[in-house]
């Protein structure tokens, strides 16, 4: 399966943050969010899914499971099950999210 970027489902969250649903079967998905300078990934956690996120532009603020490290390109993190975490955009950038399983609400 092929998903070209103009075809992706674009989700705009506020002014300053995007969600971009690139692609997904029904184990997993990657998702794209876009962020200004100053935008804000709310602390949150997953009660069933395994989060990886890979930093393709800009610095972060990240907070993982109690810890505040400031992430930028081509770094990346973990976020299991029950884990607390969130991000701050230091600059502009965005941000690859694996998800498993799917969070069936980005697909509505």
């Amino acid at each position: 399966m092929v998903i070209k970027e103009n075809d992706a489902k674009v989700t705009v969250l506020s002014d300053l943050v995007t969600r971009t649903l690139m692609v997904h079967n029904d184990k997993m998905m990657m998702i794209r969010f876009d962020f200004k300078k100053g935008g804000i990934g709310d602390p949150h956690s997953h009660e069933i899914h395994d989060q990886v996120g890979y930093i393709l532009s800009g610095k972060f603020e990240l907070t993982c499971g109690g810890k505040t490290t400031i992430v930028e390109t081509g770094d990346s993190y973990l976020a299991n099950p029950g884990v607390v975490h969130g991000v701050v955009a230091l600059e502009d950038g965005a941000i690859l999210d694996v998800f498993t399983p799917i969070r069936d609400e980005f697909i509505v």
